[in-house]
């Protein structure tokens, strides 16, 4: 899957590039991490073994492994340490 300037990415491509990009990585579900802010990034974090809300609507906080509301995006990094 391929992406154009000014195609529309709506959460069901998102979710499948998610797996696409997986797939060709060979990684697990348990080893993906994904994304997202908005309720249109739901289907791609359900695809990922951690999902992050970050600085997200409360749909995708409540639904999301964690939520970063108020650091960086770096932070994600502090996850895993």
């Amino acid at each position: 899957m391929t992406f154009n300037f000014g195609d529309i990415v709506d959460a069901d491509a998102k979710a499948a590039k998610f797996r696409e990009v997986s797939s060709r990585l060979q990684a697990g579900k348990d080893q993906t991490v994904a994304i997202g802010d908005g309720a249109n990034d739901l289907k791609m974090m359900a695809e990922a073994g951690v999902s992050v809300a970050f600085r997200a609507k409360p749909v995708v906080r409540a639904q999301a492994s964690c939520a970063l509301n108020w650091a960086g995006l770096d932070a994600v990094v502090n996850l895993f340490e």
